[in-house]
């Protein structure tokens, strides 16, 4: 459980003590790849910690489908607008290899709120930051070339070279064969 007691107190002050009040929540969830840890239609209720592995949140729209985000050690994350609403959720959670991932449920999530305010700061600082990606990807979206918004990625993430093309596509909002350009114009 390092990954996800680093990611506690890198997102607070927690104590071992505090730390330890959150792990005693924490459900281990084992995942091999290509297992669903959440499926769309259903209500999302359950926020996760990546221990081991890689999770893609993508939403289906047809026959196609769009990677939301790539999920990797460390992070915590929720469908937020289906937790937050009880309503079901239009993401897609998968395993992209075999994954080690914890999850509290909302009304545990909710008791250890009242109580901590350490899992507090932590819930806090989680959406600050995934509010903070979703402006950089709007604005990025509305006003970038694709290839910037390929710079931007390979300036800040390690996802060019872990995963499929296909999904590095669909987050960029662009076509493979766009993509394929793009790298060979870098190379």
């Amino acid at each position: 459980m390092n990954c996800v007691i680093e990611a506690i107190q890198n997102l607070s002050d927690a104590t071992n003590e505090e730390v330890e009040q959150i792990k005693a929540y924490l459900v281990a969830v084992n995942l091999k790849k290509g297992e669903f840890l959440h499926k769309a239609e259903s209500t999302c209720k359950k926020y996760y910690f990546i221990e081991e592995g890689t999770i893609r949140l993508y939403h289906q729209k047809g026959t196609e489908d769009f990677t939301v985000w790539i999920g990797t050690p460390g992070q915590i994350f929720t469908d937020l607008e289906s937790y937050l609403s009880l309503t079901p959720s239009r993401i897609n959670m998968c395993a992209m290899e075999d994954s080690l991932v914890y999850s509290i449920t909302k009304d545990n999530s909710d008791r250890l709120a009242a109580t901590s305010n350490v899992y507090n700061t932590v819930l806090r600082r989680t959406v600050e930051i995934a509010f903070v990606n979703l402006s950089k990807n709007v604005m990025s979206f509305q006003s970038d070339e694709a290839a910037e918004r390929y710079n931007r990625l390979a300036k800040e993430k390690d996802w060019l070279t872990k995963y499929p093309l296909k999904y590095i596509s669909s987050f960029l909002g662009v076509t493979q064969s766009s993509l394929s350009r793009i790298r060979a114009k870098k190379e």
